[in-house]
């Protein structure tokens, strides 16, 4: 929670960044933090509805349809090659000979309920500052701006881009979009570079 008057702005992770953050997360034997910001990332769910899924909902699926929390929409999202060669990864290392997780959370505690995004947030703050990963407020809203400049990116930039992303996030208009994704900022900033 933020102190009343104050700016708590995230930024994203550049998207090289993130790829190189994921190898090392994959390699260091982080199962829980990999999956969580490959999902995040590839994703751009809000936390809420990133903290719900189940494996059920992800494993050996090529889409996934749920309903938005906060909004109560139901959205259909594709799940592609990369985010599902992470789910398989994290899966076939978690699961036992006994035990299957299908109907259990991807996010959850010991005793078996989904994490909260309080604690979710100190894990991506800590992993964030452990592998010298440059955001501004490091949190769950990081993973979905790196998913919505990483779309702007993509498609060179475009205002079409930003059209989708706002549909896509729920937001009214694209110039919410735009700011969301610190698009705005960025522009600002370059003014006075430029001078």
């Amino acid at each position: 929670m933020s102190i009343k008057n104050s700016t708590t702005a995230c930024s994203g992770i550049d998207w090289n960044s993130l790829l190189g953050l994921l190898q090392r997360l994959k390699k260091d034997g982080k199962h829980r933090e990999y999956l969580l910001i490959g999902t995040g990332c590839y994703l751009g769910l809000r936390a809420s509805d990133l903290l719900n899924l189940k494996w059920e909902d992800v494993i050996d699926k090529k889409e996934l349809t749920l309903f938005e929390v906060k909004t109560g929409k139901k959205r259909k999202l594709i799940i592609n090659d990369n985010l599902s060669l992470i789910f398989k990864s994290v899966y076939s290392q978690l699961i036992t000979k006994n035990e299957s997780l299908l109907g259990k959370y991807i996010f959850m505690n010991r005793n078996g309920n989904k994490l909260s995004i309080q604690y979710v947030n100190r894990i991506l703050h800590d992993v964030f500052r452990d592998y010298n990963i440059k955001v501004q407020n490091g949190s769950t809203h990081t993973l979905r701006k790196t998913f919505g400049k990483r779309v702007w990116e993509m498609d060179g930039k475009s205002e079409r881009s930003l059209i989708y992303l706002s549909q896509i996030f729920n937001h009214s208009n694209s110039q919410v979009t735009r700011r969301y994704i610190g698009i705005i900022q960025e522009d600002i900033n370059q003014i006075y570079l430029d001078l």
